[in-house]
This record gives structure tokens, C-alpha cells and sequence, in this order.
């Protein structure tokens, strides 16, 4: 069974295995990866060298507290009012 790769914008898109390449309308986007564990879907892959890299990681932003979100909310509602209460709505 070999390992193929499928490359999409010099990106691995998808990894499977097959006893041969099936048919698909560009054959030429996929690549024998056969013995090669280590690549994975998400790598990138650099047509001129023809080497793989994992891609950088993208960082993850913090997410807020619940005691963060409720003081944002209380923020909001307080400023919503004062604004209401200052148009003179009521």
C-alpha cells in the first residue's frame, strides 16, 4: 500500500493510502509519501526543493474570564443607560 498526498497551493490538503493512484482530473497534484510518517496534512511543501515543513503555529488568543465577560457586560449596560439617561429617554 503506498502513502500519497495530495498538495493544493504548496500545501499538503490530504493524506491517503491506496495500492495505486486513482483516477482524479489532476494527478499531477498528488505526491508518493510512501515511508514518510512524518508528514501530515497542514505541511507545506516547496515545489522547487521538494522538501515538507510543518507550518508555523498560529497563536491562540487568550480567552476572557466569565468574571472578565460579566464586568464587560455590567460596563456595557451601565454605559447604555447613562447614555439613555442623558438623552432623556426612559
Amino acid at each position: 500500500m503506498k502513502r500519497y498526498a495530495q498538495i493544493i497551493s504548496e500545501r499538503v490538503h490530504w493524506i491517503f493510502e491506496a495500492d495505486e493512484l486513482p483516477l482524479y482530473p489532476n494527478p499531477e497534484d498528488f505526491l508518493d509519501i510512501t515511508g514518510r510518517e512524518d508528514i501530515e496534512e497542514g505541511y507545506l511543501y516547496n515545489i522547487e526543493t521538494g522538501e515538507f515543513t510543518a507550518p508555523e503555529p498560529t497563536p491562540i488568543e487568550p480567552q476572557s474570564t466569565l468574571e472578565e465577560m460579566q464586568a464587560q457586560t455590567l460596563l456595557n449596560t451601565e454605559y447604555l443607560v447613562s447614555k439613555s439617561e442623558l438623552l432623556g429617554g426612559n
